[in-house]
């Protein structure tokens, strides 16, 4: 099962990976450049530092679009002096600017922009969203505004783009592990009507927004939400692939790890709450198959990463068993087959890597360390996905306090603790059965294992790559800010990494306890003389020699099939990652 799921969800991105970069051509959707609606932008902020709002209200102040409104909305931040310092510059802006801040306001972002929609004048027929720290070109509403002429369009999304990350390789790499998304996956579904509106860098015609009943503030990805919603009313989505603005990318670990949490309790979400619109034959309104096909398998492909971990425990498990002589009762690795796992999974990273490479036109180095970064937030993405399934509404993942003064490496540890276990327990248990039952199948065993354990170990090496980011003035400023650190009003504080940390030692425990565990005595008639042979007439009759004791290392076919999926990775993100 595990090996069908993992065949299936590699397909589905080789798909993506084929269908975008053998096309030569599309029909362009029509605009029309005469038309200018009345426009309102909508700049959600919570607890954000002033240098950075700045440069965002500064960049809005210059769109070249003639009836405009910007409506910054404070959401719920504590400090009265954060909001009325954004306030006084909102003032200063001229009167295109619109200010309001929510008290204890209730639904996150989606309930804070749902209050600020109905607050709009009337005449207002689009609204679009923009990311608090993003700088927009000027040109961006007179570029995609015509698609609303149609009147069949309830959204536009332009791609989500950043800025400052060219100086270090860290953040290179998480600028192309973004790319992917809006340079692959974003085209190959914009060819069956099946985009997703992810929020920032997006207009939405607002009669279709209030036609699906606004936000929904159940869903933590309420943008990718509301955009299934209307496509299920028969509306259409355009993906215009030119970049109109940059924003920042979180500079420490510990949030990018939420942001990545979200994501993927996001998906988890809309699979539960849209199941039957996807599956049920009749209940999909006016989605086409491609488009259920687009939303199922970009949600399904969250758990790509809990399959990497059930192969991971499966892995560590036949480790076990080989190294203290048992055998697990599953379907046994034999023959050629034995290559295949390692073929698949060379191929798999291969074609992540050249995908990446071929479309943004980075270098191999960025491509592999946008490679890493998706690594580095397997586990993350693991736990939002296990959590979601567990409950609806869920709180959100809590990354341990960092203290001041700590060394770079430490903090990395200890902002990635579950992580830096999987790989120690891989590359303990790599070794434990190379040393118990030395032969090619465990050799084979133990290669995967030690992969498995490079995937984990991704995550610390990112966080000591964060820690060394080198800080700018507005760099120093955005670390602390809500959309660097992933903090969001009222979240609450709870995490899965104690008892699967626990488990863990257990498991390290076990693995070395059978190094000191002696062999088990040979089978009757292995000692010494062979065992009498049963003839087909069911005589017994004598070996042909004596032989030796056999050792008890496992043979080939003693293995069972642990293959972990080289591409079984989240999507929203790209394989093997978001």
């Amino acid at each position: 099962m595990l090996e069908v799921a993992a065949l299936t969800l590699s397909l589905s991105y080789l798909f993506e990976i084929v269908d975008t970069t053998s096309r030569t051509s599309d029909r362009p959707h029509p605009v029309d450049s005469n038309y200018r609606p009345r426009v309102a932008i909508q700049v959600p902020a919570y607890n954000e530092p002033l240098e950075v709002m700045t440069e965002t209200l500064n960049a809005l102040a210059q769109l070249d679009y003639p009836d405009l409104i910007i409506q910054v909305v404070d959401n719920n931040t504590p400090d009265r002096e954060n909001w009325t310092a954004l306030q006084k510059r909102c003032e200063e802006l001229g009167p295109r600017f619109q200010f309001m801040h929510l008290e204890n306001w209730p639904g996150f972002k989606a309930g804070a922009l749902n209050e600020a929609t109905r607050r709009l004048p009337k005449e207002v027929e689009i609204v679009g969203v923009v990311d608090s720290d993003y700088v927009v070109r000027p040109d961006w509403l007179r570029a995609v505004i015509g698609h609303f002429a149609d009147s069949k369009v309830a959204f536009v999304q332009t791609p989500q783009n950043y800025r400052d990350w060219t100086d270090d390789q860290y953040l290179r790499g998480l600028y192309y592990s973004y790319r992917y998304f809006f340079e692959i996956t974003m085209p190959s579904r914009a060819h069956r009507n099946a985009i997703i509106f992810a929020g920032t860098m997006g207009l939405i015609r607002r009669s279709a927004l209030e036609e699906i009943g606004g936000w929904n503030t159940d869903v933590v990805t309420e943008d990718a939400e509301a955009s299934l919603r209307m496509l299920a009313r028969g509306h259409i989505g355009i993906y215009v692939p030119r970049a109109y603005g940059e924003g920042l990318m979180p500079l420490s670990f510990d949030g990018l790890k939420k942001q990545r949490f979200r994501w993927a309790l996001g998906g988890v979400q809309i699979l539960r709450l849209h199941w039957r619109r996807l599956l049920l034959p009749g209940r999909g309104e006016r989605l086409t198959v491609a488009q259920r096909i687009h939303y199922l398998l970009g949600n399904v492909q969250w758990f790509g990463d809990v399959l990497m971990f059930c192969f991971t425990v499966l892995l560590l498990l036949t480790a076990l068993s080989t190294a203290m002589h048992h055998q697990l009762p599953i379907r046994q690795l034999t023959g050629v087959a034995l290559g295949l796992p390692i073929a698949f999974l060379a191929s798999g990273l291969l074609r992540a890597v050249w995908a990446m490479k071929l479309t943004t036109r980075c270098t191999w180095r960025d491509a592999i360390a946008g490679l890493q970064v998706w690594f580095a937030l397997s586990w993350v993405v693991t736990v939002a996905c296990l959590r979601g399934l567990v409950r609806f509404h869920t709180t959100f993942l809590r990354t341990p306090k960092l203290k001041e003064g700590e060394a770079s490496i430490i903090k990395a540890l200890r902002a990635a603790q579950v992580e830096t276990l999987l790989a120690c327990v891989g590359l303990a248990a790599a070794i434990v059965t190379l040393v118990r039952a030395p032969s090619l199948p465990t050799i084979a065993l133990a290669t995967l294992l030690a992969f498995q354990a490079a995937i984990y170990a991704n995550a610390p090496w990112a966080g000591a790559s964060a820690e060394g980011i080198h800080l700018t003035p507005l760099r120093r400023a955005y670390r602390a800010s809500a959309q660097s650190t992933g903090v969001r009003p009222g979240s609450g504080a709870e995490t899965l990494a104690v008892p699967v940390a626990l488990a863990l030692v257990a498991l390290v425990l076990m693995v070395f306890l059978s190094i000191a565990a002696p062999p088990p005595p040979p089978e009757p008639g292995s000692s010494g003389q062979a065992a009498p042979v049963t003839s087909p007439h069911g005589t017994p009759s004598a070996s042909p020699s004596p032989s030796p004791s056999p050792s008890p290392s496992p043979s080939s076919s003693s293995l069972p099939s642990a293959s972990p999926p080289a591409s079984a990775s989240p999507s929203g993100s790209p394989p093997p990652g978001p």
